[in-house]
């Protein structure tokens, strides 16, 4: 740890308490020395730990070892522990807080943008709460980004901009908070954020829910064959440093005769989340139709075949991120009988 970091990372936060029976015992309750600190080799228990402490909501996994918080935390190639800052009570050593910053994408996804920051996590244990531990956090991330030369921040970094956690927050994508966790928007207002994306969170029961009947459908299956990969295809740094580490298959469907594709699609495993949610489930992404095959039903083919089997694989839940502003997805979605059961927020701030 830097000297400059140690010197100025410490802070005493004290509430006087009148007229409390036990107003001794109770003041040394509070009165509370907090460290701030990047990252050690020996934290991970204690991050797993207060990981599930928290309480983050029904969009993050719970139950998953602290070798998995590591994966999908810790074990990217533009890692820097100096951008996971812990608050810890010096008294008890216990971590009351962490926040962890990064930055999003290139335009190309083959590198880091050091411009754009992130906050990637941010949380607080319940008994160090409504002590501003969480605003001071969020600082020290502003510090660090500012440092590496980030000219703006993204909170909770948008679809598919988040540096870490894919796999463990968000369902498919970690593209923000969950408002029914905390009241993020009136935290990060605190903090000098403004509102930025919000990004809706779609689900297909593909057990209590049937298939649109559709003749043009049924007459694509006579010239049409789908075809069922697990080699990722052109994808970029950016999707391997990310899904790398779960299970991924891409459907596409190809013309008979000439093979050409009409329509492809992306679906990512989410079995971290079956302690949590109960049932096995899949996020679906990416689909793609070329120009010269649009507006002949060839996305809702495929997104029906993949649904169906998924089905047949005994998966109940289908998930997918979307922008309220992309309109395509959206309505291929809501024919699919997907439905919009929750947002994600993020929230932004120039530095």
């Amino acid at each position: 740890m830097s000297a400059r970091f140690a010197n100025s990372s410490r802070n005493r936060v004290i509430f006087v308490i009148l007229s409390h029976p036990d107003a001794e015992s109770a003041l040394a309750k509070v009165n509370l020395i907090v460290l701030y600190r990047p990252f050690h080799n020996a934290d991970p228990p204690k991050l797993h730990q207060l990981w599930h402490m928290c309480a983050l909501g029904p969009n993050a996994a719970e139950g998953f070892s602290c070798d998995v918080f590591e994966l999908f935390a810790c074990s990217q190639p533009y890692w820097d522990p100096q951008g996971l800052i812990l608050a810890v009570d010096e008294e008890s050593d216990r971590l009351a807080g962490y926040v962890h910053a990064g930055f999003a994408p290139n335009a190309a996804e083959s590198g880091l943008d050091y411009s754009k920051g992130t906050i990637c996590g941010l949380m607080v244990h319940p008994d160090f709460r409504r002590r501003g531990i969480g605003r001071e956090l969020v600082g020290k991330a502003e510090d660090y980004l500012r440092s590496c030369g980030a000219k703006s921040v993204v909170a909770g970094g948008g679809l598919e901009r988040n540096a870490f956690y894919t796999g463990i927050y968000g369902g498919l994508d970690p593209s923000g908070f969950c408002t029914r966790a905390a009241a993020w928007p009136q935290f990060f207002a605190a903090c000098g954020y403004s509102p930025a994306d919000e990004i809706l969170i779609l689900r297909r029961d593909l057990i209590r829910t049937k298939d649109p009947v559709n003749a043009k459908l049924l007459r694509h299956r006579r010239h049409l064959n789908l075809i069922i990969t697990d080699r990722p295809t052109n994808e970029s740094w950016w999707w391997f440093v990310r899904y790398g580490h779960l299970d991924s298959l891409r459907f596409e469907l190809h013309e008979k005769g000439t093979e050409n594709v009409v329509a492809a699609g992306q679906i990512i495993g989410l079995d971290l989340f079956i302690p949590k949610w109960g049932v096995r489930s899949v996020g679906i992404r990416q689909f793609f139709v070329p120009e010269t095959q649009r507006r002949h039903g060839y996305a809702q083919a495929l997104l029906l075949e993949i649904c169906r089997r998924l089905k047949g694989e005994s998966v109940e839940l289908v998930e997918a991120h979307v922008m309220p502003d992309d309109q395509p997805v959206l309505d291929l979605l809501k024919y699919g009988n997907f439905d919009v059961t929750d947002r994600l927020l993020t929230f932004r701030r120039s530095l």
